[in-house]
């Protein structure tokens, strides 16, 4: 018996040049193609063991869209999701795969990596293409090197920048810091930047609260 592959396009031109091409590919040999242009109708279709959805959600709202992967994953577990989008937000590629989706493909991808997409998926893999996986990767590194940073406080401060930081609330400049500590004004810079790297914040305002906060010191 025939498993489905269920596919969603509110144009019916897109549907109906995805179904001639899964023809040529001799995909329509062991798989039934489904039409569907109606977002709300899809349920219905995917209770089979074995099916496939390829969802072209262009114009949707992103969060219908996740919604509707978890709802579809709900009634049945075991299918398998691509996405066909032209939305390029690495946040939300990242969460369609969180919530289950097996591959996504961008508006760049051709007809032989659509079919290499399709087969890994049909043979119970997950397809990335290259592109976004290191996409994937380099936001996965970025977000925990930001989380890492935030845990960072007072005892991360080395004792020069601290003093630099005192100064600093004492509202003295570059330069007046500088003469105090008998260093150069670069070494000052270059403390300020450290410290704003090392607490994650992007102005001398937000070290001057650090500073009250953590008691360095009291006004």
């Amino acid at each position: 018996m025939k498993k489905n592959i269920i596919l969603y396009e509110n144009q019916r031109l897109y549907l109906d040049s995805i179904h001639f091409f899964l023809d040529q590919n001799i995909i329509t040999k062991k798989y039934n193609i489904l039409e569907i242009t109606n977002f709300d109708k899809i349920e219905k279709h995917v209770l089979e063991e074995g099916s496939i959805v390829i969802l072209n959600p262009g114009g949707l709202n992103i969060i219908d869209i996740i919604k509707k992967v978890e709802n579809l994953l709900q009634l049945n577990p075991s299918l398998k999701i691509i996405i066909h989008s032209v939305n390029p937000d690495i946040k939300v590629i990242k969460k369609l795969f969180d919530k289950g989706v097996k591959s996504y493909l961008g508006h760049d991808t051709g007809s032989n990596e659509f079919i290499q997409a399709l087969n890994k998926v049909i043979d119970g893999h997950v397809y990335i293409n290259d592109d976004i996986k290191n996409a994937l990767l380099s936001f996965i590194c970025n977000k925990e090197e930001k989380a890492e940073v935030k845990h960072l406080g007072l005892d991360d401060l080395i004792l020069r920048e601290k003093d630099v930081l005192i100064l600093i609330c004492d509202g003295l400049c570059s330069k007046e810091i500088a003469e105090k500590l008998f260093i150069s004004t670069n070494t000052v810079e270059s403390h300020r930047r450290n410290m704003m790297f090392k607490l994650n914040i992007n102005r001398s305002s937000e070290l001057i609260k650090f500073a009250m906060e953590n008691k360095l010191v009291e006004y």
